[in-house]
């Protein structure tokens, strides 16, 4: 699916002279008529609304509305027909004050680009809802299993969602995971989980590592381990799990 060349502004501009046509006021005749708005102009003053969002997706355009304090209102465009919306899905927003962050992404690593807009953010964890294009349905599908993943990242040239969850220790530990598409559905191959062992003091806390590995279908424990924490010992262990073409020493 080629991507969409056209200037941002004019683009925006077209766009909203179709979405606004349907629900323009009638005007009030005057002696003195204002001068109608230009399309720019009007794009521009909607584009700058906090609760209006708009970017393309291919050839495609997304416009977000927040609707309501925990909803926001999605529709894909066809820009060059814009009497009515392609699609409107709804979304309902944990984090409401994050509305309208979004990203471009080809999430299941099918060469067509997909799209995502953020629901949580906590003080690392982010949550995204994903819609991915369906070639043969000829729209964009939501993809709940990409709800579940924190802070996804898409690894097109491994073929890898990448995902990571801050622990405790300033960062110091957490959850990597590592997930693949076979067959259409998001399987997780690899997760790496460091956490905390508190101890009667500070000072004798110590952390587990854990690893499991997809082996024969399913996750399997091939690690577990204890560190002290000013060893920093699991950094290097974990790091090499990191890889997926490792497995262990052999």
């Amino acid at each position: 699916m080629a991507q969409n060349k056209w200037p941002l502004a004019l683009s925006a501009a077209v766009l909203l002279t179709g979405l606004c046509a349907c629900a323009a006021p009638e005007s009030v005749p005057t002696p003195t008529p204002e001068a109608a708005e230009d399309p720019e102009q009007e794009a521009v003053r909607w584009l700058s609304d906090e609760n209006h969002r708009a970017f393309a997706v291919g050839d495609f355009w997304v416009t977000l509305n927040h609707i309501e304090e925990d909803k926001s209102r999605i529709q894909v465009w066809d820009p060059n027909h814009l009497s009515a919306p392609l699609q409107t899905m709804e979304q309902t927003l944990e984090t409401p004050y994050f509305f309208g962050v979004s990203e471009v992404a080809d999430a299941n690593f099918d060469g067509y680009p997909d799209f995502g807009c953020l629901y949580f953010m906590g003080n690392q964890p982010t949550y995204w809802n994903y819609w991915l294009w369906d070639p043969e349905a000829g729209e964009f599908v939501e993809e709940p299993a990409l709800a579940e993943v924190c802070a996804p990242e898409f690894d097109a040239a491994g073929q890898v969602v990448r995902s990571y969850t801050r622990g405790g220790y300033a960062g110091l530990v957490g959850t990597h995971a590592f997930y693949r598409w076979e067959e259409g559905e998001l399987v997780c191959v690899r997760r790496t989980d460091s956490s905390v062992i508190p101890g009667a003091t500070e000072e004798q806390d110590r952390v587990l590592l854990t690893v499991e590995d997809r082996i024969d279908g399913k996750l399997t424990p091939v690690v577990r381990a204890e560190y002290t924490v000013d060893s920093r010992g699991w950094f290097p262990v974990e790091e090499a799990w990191q890889d997926l073409a490792y497995h262990g020493e052999s």
